[in-house]
């Protein structure tokens, strides 16, 4: 498989803890002008695997612009060097275009379920709380009720009702 400029390879580094989930550390050189000399440079990112096939030790190829939650920004393409068991003896990776339709079906879903609890809810708000009294039967009970409002907005309040 061609890799694209954007794809990256590294290796699992932590795997099984995290629910479809494995950190992966990107390794490169670096190289300091002052000693002039290359350095190890490492960069751990949180990985996307949808079916848990991997295992802690296979160097895996990784593209970005998967965004799974807040922290996980990339998903596998592709096991390049497995660890442990063979690759066919364990759960394939989806492709892209497949979780992406995945997570688009899931989205409309969700879409479809809000429109129809809003058409149920009636006068609420959608959340299922009654929104109260309104602002004109607020302000009537401010005024006829046993607080007494200050001078000047007993007033305005007066006015916009039309008391006055």
């Amino acid at each position: 498989m061609p890799s694209s400029p954007q794809a990256l390879c590294g290796t699992v580094v932590s795997a099984g803890k995290m629910m479809k989930t494995v950190k992966v550390r990107i390794t490169k050189q670096v190289y300091n002008s002052f000693l002039r000399k290359h350095f190890t440079a490492h960069q751990s990112h949180l990985v996307a695997d949808p079916n848990s096939s991997l295992r802690e030790g296979d160097v895996v190829r990784i593209a970005p612009g998967f965004r799974a939650s807040k922290h996980i920004r990339h998903v596998v393409t592709e096991i390049v060097a497995p660890w442990g068991p063979a690759v066919e003896d364990r759960p394939p990776i989806p492709r892209i275009e497949a979780l992406a339709e995945e997570s688009r079906a899931k989205h409309q879903a969700k879409k479809e379920k809000r429109r129809a609890e809003r058409k149920t809810a009636g006068p609420s708000d959608g959340d299922g709380r009654d929104q109260g009294p309104t602002m004109k039967e607020r302000h009537t009970d401010v005024i006829g009720g046993p607080e007494v409002v200050g001078g000047e907005e007993r007033v305005v309040l007066e006015k916009e009702l039309g008391l006055r």
